[in-house]
């Protein structure tokens, strides 16, 4: 019975000690949330929080719609508000926006933790996908063969099909 007892204890000083730890680790992810907010001189709303927090977690560009669904677990929100917090975002150099192929607007992080870098999109599934980054003696280079233009803006953008889609064109185009 002792030993049932002190089992017992043992089983709630970890549950105890793990919830502290979480609510430490969520605390430090919350505060490079608002510092970056905070920076940008944003006032901290629930929304704006949320929206950053899933901007940051991303690993890769997101749409509007699907900031949107990650945000139903988290917080209330219309489209029309998740736009004015992109553009505010946008308008603060937070983020930054990619045009995909046929037109589609993604969103990601600006900040000096995600450097610019090209993207290539899928022309049949719509995904896109980030590459690696190039360096400044590359996009020097390439802007050199540009003799005749004062470029302000880079940003490079590949269109194509992703080697899913390819494999399934190939697949679809065999003789059966």
């Amino acid at each position: 019975m002792a030993g049932n007892a002190f089992t017992g204890i043992y089983s709630c000083c970890n549950l105890v000690a793990f919830l502290l730890h979480r609510q430490i680790m969520k605390k430090n992810i919350n505060h490079h949330v608002m510092e970056t907010l905070q920076r940008a001189g944003i006032a901290a709303t629930t929304q704006r929080l949320a929206v950053l927090k899933i901007l940051q977690d991303a690993d890769q560009p997101l749409s509007i719609n699907v900031i949107r669904e990650k945000l139903e677990t988290k917080t209330r929100i219309n489209k029309v508000t998740v736009y004015r917090i992109m553009s505010l975002f946008k308008e603060k150099g937070i983020v930054r926006d990619v045009s995909a192929a046929g037109g589609a607007v993604f969103f990601e992080m600006a900040t000096s933790d995600y450097p610019l870098h090209p993207h290539f999109s899928c022309k049949n599934c719509g995904t896109l996908s980030c590459l690696t980054p190039l360096t400044f003696s590359q996009v020097r280079r390439f802007l050199a063969i540009l003799d005749n233009v004062n470029a302000e803006h880079v940003e490079i953008n590949l269109a194509g099909f992703c080697k899913d889609c390819r494999g399934a064109m190939t697949l679809s185009t065999q003789p059966g």
